[in-house]
């Protein structure tokens, strides 16, 4: 017999109506004891599935008498004569429920009554109430094979519910259960087939139900491999997230894992930390490992993700017996501080201050750490702490913070104790150059109020630059400790150049040696030079002042930046560079004049590094000042004398910079210049040339597309070749993974917003030229696996619904030009979401769009793309106000073959609605035959 499905959102028994058709009424008596037998024994049996039924409905009403109702089954099962039957009675019963794709709780507790009853169908009564079972019995391994012969049914339905089925017997198995070796192949087989199933939930069920049955220790385990696979190439979330869940972790799988930490799915990313929460300990995985967990976790846009990161870092917390200096060394503070920073934080705010700042204060005496004892964990968790409590908690932070006299005197003779390391241990010399800058950082958070011992810090700082041997990046945080202990900016100003004439001019002091001994002793060699730059790059960050006007400054760049940008050494001139261009920052007057310059560099230098931040410095200068500054005709006057003048300042640079740079091609790069000097193109138009080579370069794409973005969106660029473009390099698939996706996708998120309409104007323009690049795109190019017609779609959106009818004209006559080219297609598939503003347009416009989408209709090829012309023509006629069409042949639209007009746009509608339905209809008819499981067997 058939039943109805619909009983599970009523609570009604599904089972309710009779199997086998009722006898009549009137029933004959039978004179033969053999019939009496049988109708006796008949009756039994329906009885008994009667009583099978009232358990399976009683089931579904809540799992409060589930146990209850396995015992009833249970003495049910007792009372049949022939366990066959008994089988035959529960699959019957069972398997409607089979039938049910919704996951409505109904259904769940029937199959899970279901699986629970199997497995202790053939266990004694006081064994029924057991969580585990260890043993599989006879009916259990039947229901088992019964199972498998389905899983490969038409119904997508019947499948899941039996591969469900399937892993809730093999999950209510306890630990040490066994089961028969056949019955394990056959589910061994049967579920990785149906780890290719084409439906999600089946998938689903066969990742789960195949968890107890890989191999961890078989490198080649069939199952983990399946398990990669889904978790690297699903396309839904769900099944990625079982995978993640199910798979089991060793040295192949844990970096897959943890690498789903960068999942789009966000219950993917959760899942990952739920998992190594549960199952991995902080000493099984890699430092890299665990920094890029924290790296994903913490910075992550979703607060469960977020959440789950948190309560991972407690547990290694908790692992670490809550000593925030024992878990940092199990982290990478050197490398990644960032990251090491948020942890400490994270940390503190869940544990009770005078707790956490007892593992540092055990370390100290007399408020300091013994430098002997500085380790980077220490001295990172030292900064961090101060920092942390620094506001909220002033009795930890008195406790942890000496005066500023002490930590002055701390600092020299830690940097002095780093001097007398041997040069061959690198280690060393490594951790306390790491040590030291966090020195500093830790003097910048001290009381300035304390004169005497600000000054004596001034003192120090002046004394370790001269005369210490330390890194790039200590010399650059002690001009910043400069910067604060020093607010008077000139005091600042002189103080600085005066260390610098120190470090170029040793001697100066003595009165033995006369000037011209001075002067020989001048050093120039690239370690005081790199200093030397290393200050002038930090003085100028912190001023306000113009560099141009002010007579120290100016001298720093004309003695030091100029040395040093015609060095031959890259690191001596890439600092030089940084320092010029942050002088040019301040002062218009030297952006003007070496922002040609800048632009020489970055055409004949070879250095990676020197060509980043010199394009960088470009784009600043044109934020900063726009490009209308060096356009203008004092630039242009001054350019004129200073080529009347046979040779300037920046082509004497670019001449000595040229002939320091081994490996490029020199004659291309001077062909290059003077080509540039010929032009007479306005300085917009060779900038944006210019900005298109940069864009082609594979070295500067990255900077030039942030950069072109800044401007754009400032509105101090607008190019719409240079928009395609960046659309273009977007859409490229050689960029997929690279972090320029990022910054683009921002860039064109925001775009046009707020009704720029220049902006709107720029994408308009580059509509067309964008499309027809990529449909044009020979068969080499990248550009071929691009979809234009998602282009397209992007492009309208940008425009944010501001279609002009011109647009909308043009669109129009460019597909017709050749409605059957991929150009034309595509135009014709994205026409009906450009939008016309009623109001604002003419009904002379209106009308010839409505004529030309009319042509475009007749060529169409797909019924698709019809429809959605059809509806597009409807919203037209909606606009076109009391004017009538013409009686003329000329206007008269033409006729379709079967009489109607094409103006009759509902009609037509109606027509293709009709067509549409008696398809569907005829395609999901409901089947006149109940359905049965049977039935749906492939």
């Amino acid at each position: 017999g058939s039943f109805k499905l619909s009983y599970y959102n009523e609570y009604k028994s599904y089972l309710s109506m009779p199997s086998k058709k009722p006898e009549s009424k009137r029933r004959k008596r039978s004179s033969k004891p053999e019939e009496e037998d049988s109708r006796s024994t008949t009756a039994l049996e329906d009885k008994h599935l009667n009583a099978m039924r009232h358990i399976f409905e009683s089931v579904q009403k809540g799992y409060t008498h589930q146990v209850k109702n396995i015992e009833k089954m249970w003495e049910l099962q007792h009372k049949y004569n022939d366990m066959e039957k008994f089988f035959d009675d529960f699959w019957y019963c069972l398997q409607h429920a089979c039938l049910v794709a919704a996951r409505e709780p109904p259904t769940e507790r029937v199959i899970q009554f279901a699986c629970k009853f199997a497995i202790r169908a053939d266990s004694p009564r006081e064994a029924l109430g057991e969580e585990e079972v260890s043993q599989t019995g006879p009916f259990a391994v039947r229901l088992f094979h019964t199972a498998l012969q389905y899983t490969e049914a038409n119904d997508k339905a019947v499948r899941f519910r039996l591969c469900q089925i399937i892993n809730l017997m093999l999950t209510s198995l306890g630990a040490d259960a066994s089961i028969d070796e056949d019955l394990f192949n056959k589910i061994y087989t049967g579920m990785l087939e149906r780890l290719k199933d084409k439906v999600p939930v089946v998938r689903v069920q066969a990742v789960n139900t195949l968890n107890r049955l890989q191999d961890p220790a078989d490198p080649d385990c069939p199952i983990i491999q399946g398990y990669l696979n889904i978790m690297k190439s699903d396309g839904v979330g769900e099944v990625r997230r079982a995978a993640v869940k199910a798979i089991a972790l060793n040295s192949k799988t844990i970096l897959p894992v943890i690498e789903r930490g960068r999942d789009v799915n966000p219950g993917v990313r959760k899942a990952v930390y739920e998992v190594l929460i549960d199952k991995v300990s902080i000493r099984s995985m890699r430092i890299s490992h665990r920094m890029k967990l924290l790296q994903d976790g913490l910075k992550d846009r979703n607060e469960g993700v977020q959440h789950a990161c948190k309560k991972l870092i407690q547990k290694w917390l908790l692992y670490h017996e809550s000593d925030i200096i024992r878990l940092l060394k199990a982290l990478d503070v050197e490398g990644k501080a960032d990251i090491c920073m948020d942890v400490v934080k994270e940390t503190l705010s869940k544990l009770p201050m005078e707790k956490a700042s007892d593992c540092l204060y055990n370390r100290m005496e007399n408020n300091v750490v013994p430098p002997a004892e500085l380790t980077p964990e220490v001295v990172f968790y030292w900064r961090a702490l101060i920092e942390y409590s620094q506001v909220d908690y002033p009795n930890v932070y008195d406790r942890i913070m000496p005066t500023l006299t002490v930590f002055s005197s701390y600092l020299k003779d830690y940097v002095h104790m780093a001097s007398q390391i041997p040069a061959e241990d690198y280690d060393a010399h490594y951790q306390a150059s790491y040590i030291i800058v966090e020195l500093i950082k830790i003097a910048k958070l001290a009381d300035f109020s304390d004169e005497a011992g600000r000054k004596n810090l001034i003192s120090i700082n002046k004394h370790i630059i001269t005369e210490a041997e330390i890194t790039v990046q200590a010399v650059e945080r002690l001009v910043e400790l400069l910067g604060i202990a020093e607010p008077d900016e000139q005091t600042r100003i002189k103080s600085i150049a005066e260390v610098i004439n120190d470090i170029r001019n040793p001697l100066e002091g003595s009165t033995q040696h006369n000037i011209e001994s001075i002067e020989s002793c001048e050093k120039n060699d690239p370690v005081t030079l790199i200093r030397c730059l290393t200050l002038v790059s930090g003085l100028v960050k912190g001023v306000k002042c113009d560099v141009a006007f002010d007579p120290t400054l100016s001298g720093l760049l004309d003695d030091i930046i100029m040395s040093g940008v015609i060095s031959e050494n890259e690191i001596v001139r890439h600092l030089a560079i940084k320092a010029l261009g942050y002088s040019c920052i301040l002062s218009k007057t030297l952006a003007k004049k070496y922002l040609v310059f800048f632009l020489q560099v970055v055409m004949v230098d070879n250095y990676t590094e020197i060509l980043e931040t010199t394009l960088k410095i470009i784009f600043d200068l044109l934020l900063v000042f726009g490009l209308e500054t060096f356009s203008d005709d004092d630039m242009t006057k001054k350019e004129s004398d200073d080529n009347k003048a046979n040779v300037s300042d920046e082509d004497l640079l670019a001449t000595k910079l040229e002939s320091t740079t081994l490996e490029r091609d020199q004659h291309e790069g001077e062909d290059n210049i003077s080509k540039n000097a010929k032009e007479s193109k306005p300085f917009e138009d060779q900038i944006v040339e210019k900005f298109k080579e940069f864009l082609d370069d594979e070295i500067l794409r990255n900077v030039a597309a942030e950069g072109i973005a800044k401007l754009m969106y400032n509105n101090r660029l607008v190019d719409a070749t240079l928009f395609s473009r960046m659309l273009l390099l977007w859409y490229n698939p050689t960029t997929e993974g690279d972090s320029l996706r990022h910054c683009l996708g921002m860039f064109f998120s925001t775009y046009g917003a707020n009704d720029n309409m220049e902006a709107l104007t720029v994408i308009e323009e580059a509509f067309f030229p964008t499309i027809q690049t990529i449909c044009d795109a020979p068969h080499v190019s990248p550009l071929l696996e691009i979809n234009p017609q998602r282009v397209a779609e992007l492009m309208l959106s940008l425009l944010r619904g501001y279609h002009n009818e011109q647009m909308i004209i043009k669109m129009c006559n460019e597909i017709l030009i050749n409605p059957r080219s991929s150009y034309g297609k595509c135009l014709t598939k994205v026409l009906h979401h450009c939008s016309v503003d009623g109001e604002r347009s003419s009904d002379a416009d209106i009308k010839l769009i409505h004529s030309l989408v009319m042509e475009i209709k007749e060529q169409a090829e797909h019924i698709s793309t019809k429809k959605a012309l059809l509806t597009y023509l409807g919203v037209l006629e909606t606009m076109v106000k009391k004017t009538p069409y013409s009686e003329d042949k000329e206007n008269k639209p033409p006729d379709h073959a079967d009489g109607s007009q094409d103006g009759d746009v509902l009609s037509q509608m109606s027509d293709m609605s009709e067509v549409s339905v008696g398809r569907k209809k005829s395609l999901y008819a409901a089947p006149d035959q109940p359905l049965d499981l049977l039935d749906m067997i492939t």
